[in-house]
């Protein structure tokens, strides 16, 4: 069979187009509430960050332990932020979640925080040390005057996918506990979930 040259031109164009769109692609994301069904997976930003730092905090603020404690000791509990585990199936900066969550429970007034940052007291012991050897007597902050933490807050941050139709949800939960340095018991425990949903399309420019 023989084609003439313009329906050979326009089977050449159709063909040049329709590979010109199976390449195209969209991609959008939105976050949702938990109980909100999604498709292809979206990964951990610093917003994430944030918005799960904010509702830990709140959550801390708002459970019935640190009254509890300053019924008990007549002081605000003596605060350290420990280690949060990353279990997710991605390389997620925990350090930013670290740094709104430490922010917000300073400015809550509510605790005494200290610090459990290696470098953190690697630097104030050089200070200290420094202090021993140049300044006045009356302004040296010397060795054994440091406050201890009463109460140690750690946790881990986990990820888990579920596929539907040909699209994926992925779920980020964070746990956070509060341990009694004393006796070890575990003052607070707070979960919370954050679920991402994207939509790709086949076409989109």
């Amino acid at each position: 069979m023989i084609f003439g040259k313009t329906t050979t031109r326009g089977l050449l164009l159709g063909a040049v187009l329709s590979l010109g769109l199976a390449g195209c692609s969209s991609y959008s994301v939105q976050r949702v509430s938990v109980d909100t069904s999604g498709g292809v997976t979206s990964r951990w930003t610093d917003t994430d960050a944030r918005l799960t730092a904010k509702t830990m905090i709140r959550k801390a603020l708002d459970a019935p332990w640190l009254r509890h404690f300053k019924d008990k000791n007549g002081r605000r509990p003596v605060v350290e932020l420990g280690q949060i585990i990353n279990r997710s199936d991605q390389h997620i900066n925990t350090r930013l979640f670290l740094n709104h969550f430490q922010d917000d429970l300073i400015n809550s007034g509510k605790v005494i925080f200290v610090t459990a940052s290696e470098a953190h007291r690697r630097q104030a012991a050089a200070e200290r040390e420094y202090q021993m050897k140049h300044a006045r007597s009356s302004t040296v902050h010397g060795p054994g005057q440091q406050t201890g933490a009463d109460v140690l807050i750690t946790g881990s941050i986990n990820s888990y996918t579920a596929s539907r139709g040909g699209k994926t949800v992925r779920y980020y939960e964070t746990h956070l506990k509060a341990i009694d340095l004393s006796t070890n018991e575990i003052l607070w425990g707070s979960q919370y979930q954050v679920k991402k949903i994207a939509h790709q399309s086949s076409m989109g420019f």
